[in-house]
């Protein structure tokens, strides 16, 4: 129990404790109300008439008057300290936040309350966060913002200001308007004599919370900040260290070799579509293309000129293409278009996202490697049937069936920049692997049959 403050004595019924608790059943508050009765009971015995003499508790009106002034007495103890509320110094802490808390994070509905333990901390936490409000927003209140929530080393960096003072500074003007927030937590070690070292913060995810909720009142509208852990060993103050360097190339990244990896997809059937950002072969799968790599044209209109050697990769080359998307349509389309396989199947099928639907083909049919052709439409081309979906599916030649949906291969790329003209039986390779060395060989008229046990 605390002694009653000189400030809170201008009301004399108030309970000593500070602050006093929605609880009545304190010892504190009973020893006020029987004090404040027998003040009450004081004054109405003085004003009654001569004719009654009874100065203690027994006759009826005297019962009554008691129960009345019990009643009074409780109504101004009650009413004194919620008056007293209002002062942030003696405001309860089950009104706390509706009187202190809500004027300082009006928007805590919607964004969340710091988290802090113990009702005097919060208490302290919310009238500096006043006081701080009404000293500008500055770096400054914003430093003290944070330390009040940590006993850690708080720094506060404005990164302008920091690039004016530091000479070759990486922070720029496109920095005016961000800073940054660095908190530094601190342990003590168990040599003798200890060693005090930094360390990171205790609650880190709740002090980065709080942070966020306090800089967001604090900190000017227009600036942006980031809120940093940071955390430094220093070995000398533990054991005796030495400094040892090793050197290592790190060009040898660059210059390594993944012996296993395929080097390229080369082709001499590619067809550049009539928008010529597409690029089609119908009888190869590029789902190994990754997006980035190069595809370069090696006849036709389209490729390579001005003596630029093949091994050259970039962009902007003459016959060297960009892939910025692996496709196996180039659009969506619900309507039935009209298509023949090299097979002999037809019909009409729908297209969403890689799979063909006709309600009324057996996809199953479909041999390995079956080309279908539309005719018509957005999606009018080759493409390489892959999968027969559906509970008989599989790769399509071993699929059971029977199944009204087929998936089809990837073997449409979107290049940049656009090629220069809409062309069909071009030669053309396109990276799979940047340091993969492992190139196709076609050979011819060889037996392997010995290689093989049936």
């Amino acid at each position: 129990m605390a002694d009653q403050p000189a400030d809170k004595n201008l009301l004399p019924s108030l309970l000593s404790q500070n602050p006093a608790p929605f609880e009545k059943d304190s010892q504190d508050r009973k020893d006020k109300v029987r004090s404040q009765v027998d003040r009450i009971m004081e004054v109405f015995l003085k004003v009654l008439p001569s004719n009654y003499v009874s100065q203690v508790t027994g006759p009826l009106y005297t019962i009554q008057l008691q129960a009345l002034a019990e009643r009074i007495a409780d109504f101004q103890i009650t009413a004194q300290e919620a008056f007293a509320d209002n002062s942030y110094d003696y405001t309860r802490s089950e009104v706390l936040w509706q009187i202190l808390g809500a004027l300082v994070f009006p928007d805590a509905g919607v964004v969340g309350a710091p988290v802090l333990e113990g009702d005097i901390t919060y208490r302290t936490f919310l009238r500096r966060m006043v006081e701080l409000l009404l000293q500008g927003s500055t770096a400054q209140t914003q430093k003290e913002g944070v330390e009040l929530l940590t006993t850690a080393i708080v720094e506060v960096i404005e990164r302008s200001v920091a690039a004016r003072q530091t000479p070759n500074s990486a922070w720029g003007f496109d920095d005016q308007f961000t800073f940054e927030v660095n908190v530094t937590g601190s342990r003590t070690t168990d040599t003798v004599p200890p060693v005090i070292l930094e360390d990171f913060p205790s609650n880190l995810l709740t002090l980065q919370n709080n942070t966020l909720l306090v800089l967001r009142a604090l900190k000017p509208a227009h600036t942006l900040y980031e809120f940093r852990s940071l955390f430094q060993e220093v070995f000398g103050a533990l054991f005796t260290d030495t400094v040892e360097w090793e050197y290592e190339q790190y060009h040898y990244e660059d210059f390594r070799r993944f012996w296993l990896g395929a080097k390229c997809i080369t082709g001499t059937a590619g067809i550049t579509l009539t928008d010529r950002t597409l690029f089609s072969d119908p009888t190869r799968d590029f789902t190994a293309i990754q997006t980035g790599a190069v595809l370069q044209i090696l006849t036709g209109a389209n490729s390579s000129t001005g003596g630029l050697g093949t091994s050259e990769k970039r962009e902007d080359y003459p016959g060297h293409f960009r892939v910025v998307d692996i496709r196996a349509f180039a659009v969506d389309d619900a309507v039935p278009r009209a298509y023949t396989t090299v097979s002999g199947l037809s019909g009409t099928a729908t297209v969403s996202g890689a799979v063909l639907t006709d309600p009324v083909q057996d996809w199953a049919l479909a041999p390995e490697g079956d080309i279908l052709t539309f005719t018509s439409g957005p999606n009018a081309g080759q493409y390489r049937l892959q999968t027969v979906l559906g509970l008989g599916g599989g790769p399509c030649g071993f699929a059971v069936g029977p199944s009204t949906q087929v998936r089809v291969a990837p073997s449409l790329l979107r290049v940049r920049p656009r090629m220069a003209q809409a062309l069909s039986g071009q030669s053309y390779k396109v990276d799979v692997d940047r340091l993969g060395v492992c190139v196709p060989h076609t050979v011819l008229a060889e037996d392997v049959s010995d290689q093989f046990i049936l």
